[in-house]
């Protein structure tokens, strides 16, 4: 018999493509504050602890994937928001799993949580959370400890691209976009001004080193940590989900042009404040915990899948606001 499992969120960008993901070898259902018409979701808040006791008591799920939050690390988006949409969402869900005799939880937590020092992270690396996100994401950390259920917190580095079935493609569509790689793919493909933000730091061609994870080998992670918790009971495991690649955003631009054949319109401006040369990850963890790796991290796999998402996009005619932001 499948595992039956609970995706909170699943209308976002990681929860839709993990349900697509997950759905032939588990027994899957999703809710979201919002449903949507490419996946069928249930509508179910988690500010509403009657309803949700309610819906689990109902439902009884297996384990519980929580990827609900307030995502984008906008400071502008109120703070109060912030709190309710990640912190008390997770506590009601926390009072939920516990009323109805609910173990197993999978958390989506962040890198933003890490203090930058130039070096490679690990799970033991020092914290700092600093923008509000952050510091929500680490308090939901914190709840689920407290909780002692059986928990696995992933720890995501920058997850991009388009994840990709038979019948269906999902990518991240945020409004404005922010993220670095979908902003210098479409801007290439439409021939718009690129910034590269600092070409003075201490790496080999002066700009920022990061490192990216596709969108599918964060979802097999999700399914490993899955079989993972099956397996074993009273853990509470923090993992680190990254490539543990390094390119610099230069680079990202040629591999770019070399695949589109299209020179991009770029200029280099004055470094941000708080950027650091180099944000990259050991992924040892994940190797000997949950016996997993990336397999489409590669950085010409994730271009071309997102070229594909900004095509499907296109047909359907959907603009998109991009910020001059890298």
């Amino acid at each position: 018999m499948k595992s039956k499992i609970l995706i909170t969120g699943a209308s976002g960008y990681i929860g839709s493509c993990l349900y697509l993901y997950l759905k032939k070898n588990f027994n899957i259902f999703g809710i979201d504050k919002k449903t949507t018409k490419i996946l069928p979701i249930k509508k179910c808040n988690l500010l509403n602890l009657k309803k949700l006791n309610s819906f689990l008591k109902k439902e009884k799920p297996d384990l519980i994937v929580h990827f609900a939050a307030q995502s984008l690390v906008d400071e502008t988006i109120n703070k109060k928001k912030y709190f309710q949409n990640n912190v008390l969402a997770t506590q009601n869900l926390i009072l939920g799993m516990k009323k109805n005799n609910l173990d197993n939880i999978i958390f989506s937590s962040t890198a933003a949580l890490y203090k930058y020092k130039n070096e490679i992270i690990s799970e033991k690396s020092t914290l700092k959370p600093l923008s509000t996100y952050a510091k929500t994401k680490y308090k939901c950390e914190k709840i689920i400890k407290k909780s002692k259920l059986n928990a696995i917190i992933l720890r995501f580095f920058n997850v991009c691209s388009s994840f990709k079935t038979n019948k269906k493609i999902l990518g991240e569509l945020h409004n404005p976009e922010t993220h670095l790689i979908p902003t210098l793919v479409y801007k290439n493909l439409k021939k718009m001004n690129i910034y590269i933000y600092g070409n003075d730091y201490k790496t080999k061609d002066g700009s920022c080193i990061r490192d990216y994870v596709h969108i599918k080998d964060i979802c097999s992670a999700v399914k490993k940590s899955l079989v993972y918790l099956k397996k074993n009971k009273n853990k509470h495991e923090i993992i680190n989900i990254a490539s543990s690649t390094q390119i610099t955003n230069l680079e990202i631009l040629r591999k770019i042009e070399k695949i589109t054949k299209i020179v991009s319109k770029y200029m280099i401006v004055k470094r941000r404040s708080g950027d650091v040369a180099k944000l990259t990850c050991s992924i040892q963890k994940a190797k000997k915990k949950l016996n997993w790796e990336p397999k489409f991290s590669n950085i010409n796999t994730i271009i071309n899948d997102e070229i594909s998402w900004i095509k499907y996009l296109d047909r359907l005619k959907i603009k998109r606001k991009f910020k001059n932001y890298l």
